[in-house]
């Protein structure tokens, strides 16, 4: 009877053990599906933030002013319809594009 007693305790104390160490924490940092959400929401707030008369581009001035020197080296390119303004739209067809060649 001990020894069955024995038996069922240390499966118990090593089943829980094993439960633990193999369940998943939620650990935003660590998740892959949150760190380009995060990114692409810190992306859209500079954004924003340097298009400083709000109407959902940004022009050469504004982007240099802003700091924002990857959108400033590749303005030519990003600028897809050539209006002399990048919206969030011609730099996601662009990302799409860089990602499925």
């Amino acid at each position: 009877m001990h020894y069955i007693l024995a038996c069922m305790v240390i499966g118990t104390v090593f089943g829980a053990g094993l439960a633990i160490a193999t369940e998943q924490t939620p650990n935003p940092a660590a998740s892959p599906a949150t760190k380009p959400q995060r990114h692409l929401a810190k992306f859209d707030e500079q954004f924003k933030a340097a298009d400083m008369d709000n109407d959902g581009g940004l022009t050469m001035a504004e982007a240099r002013t802003a700091g924002m020197e990857r959108i400033v080296n590749n303005f030519e390119r990003l600028d897809i319809n050539k209006n002399g303004k990048v919206t969030r739209e011609e730099i996601r067809v662009l990302l799409r594009s860089r990602l499925s060649s």
